[in-house]
């Protein structure tokens, strides 16, 4: 059984776990209108031969309850046969079904209507809109002042990437000296671009009396660029530069950054190894290790694309972090990744 409480089940998490059913197998959604919270953590396994484990403990299906917060949880194994283990598992078994009897009008059996319909009564969000609340909380801790600290912070290990998983939030481990890219599913609705900012793409040059500047450039791996032309309007919304030949350029692209709509230049030729942005807005707004993320925008709204500097040590960073799947070619620290 699935909770539908406190704006925390997504449409897209309930979907996953209907498709990961059985014809055989149940999946039930439970809740109670007076706002008790259905919080448990109880899973029940059994095998062929009778044996049983169950494991309950504190944590959710999430890579925080699995990996990155502090959880407990108890596993013990029993035995159908075994007459110890006996009241143990019937209890178990009876608790189990209380929360899926649809009698009670506390539990639903999951369909896909059943999933759209919650989704219309707004019994539960879309992943999306889960990202939007966390970035609002962010936005808030982050603007009611610093506070002195009184605990030290500790890195935590992140889970390892699933092979081949783009959809996956887990952190990349990339170790690999050249480009790669992971594949995207033919059937995969991009919404978004991911990277982390590095000197070239945030610093001004030689810094010595008079030196000029360095032109504003964000630089996007070709890999990137190629891995999802169409984000980019490659190359159908690009035009050749009479000045430079082979260079290619789409001028004037409108993107939201902030509170302000900014002209940005998307240029790419055969003698670079890169994808460029070329934004003086742009550049000022990141520092080193923050997370440039743009998205799609309806050209009717009066801009192409939305842009948004996400700063480290925030939880909206750590979350985005877990798309940028993909690294640049040779010793460069640059991730990037779609969603």
């Amino acid at each position: 059984s699935a909770g539908g409480d406190c704006a925390r089940t997504t449409v897209e998490g309930l979907q996953a776990l209907h498709s990961c059913i059985g014809p055989d197998d149940e999946l039930w959604v439970y809740h109670n209108e007076l706002g008790a919270t259905f919080h448990p953590k109880f899973f029940y396994f059994r095998s062929d031969d009778g044996a049983v484990d169950i494991a309950i403990g504190s944590g959710n299906l999430t890579e925080g309850g699995l990996y990155t917060n502090y959880e407990a949880s108890l596993a013990i194994s029993l035995n159908e046969e075994a007459d110890a283990d006996a009241a143990v598992i019937s209890q178990a078994k009876q608790t189990l079904d209380l929360w899926c009897d649809k009698g009670s009008g506390l539990a639903l059996p999951v369909d896909e209507p059943l999933i759209e319909a919650l989704q219309e009564s707004g019994y539960i969000i879309s992943e999306l809109q889960s990202v939007r609340a966390m970035r609002s909380k962010v936005r808030r801790a982050t603007t009611t002042g610093s506070r002195e600290t009184m605990f030290a912070a500790v890195p935590i290990a992140r889970p390892a990437l699933p092979a081949k998983s783009p959809t996956a939030l887990a952190a990349a481990t990339m170790d690999g000296e050249s480009e790669t890219a992971i594949d995207l599913p033919a059937d995969m609705a991009i919404s978004g671009f991911a990277m982390t900012l590095q000197q070239t793409d945030v610093g001004v040059g030689q810094l010595s009396a008079g030196a000029a500047r360095r032109s504003p450039e964000i630089f996007i791996p070709l890999k990137a660029r190629d891995h999802a032309p169409e984000f980019w309007g490659w190359p159908g919304s690009f035009a050749a530069d009479d000045d430079k030949p082979g260079k290619m350029d789409r001028r004037g692209v409108r993107m939201w950054l902030g509170t302000t709509t900014i002209d940005v230049n998307m240029m790419t030729w055969p003698d670079k190894h890169d994808f460029r942005l070329r934004s003086e807005a742009l550049r000022s707004a990141g520092s080193i290790g923050d997370i440039l993320r743009i998205e799609k925008a309806d050209g009717a709204v009066g801009f192409d694309y939305m842009a948004y500097i996400i700063p480290q040590g925030t939880m909206e960073h750590e979350y985005y972090l877990t798309f940028c799947m993909n690294k640049a070619a040779g010793k460069s620290k640059k991730l990037w990744g779609y969603y």
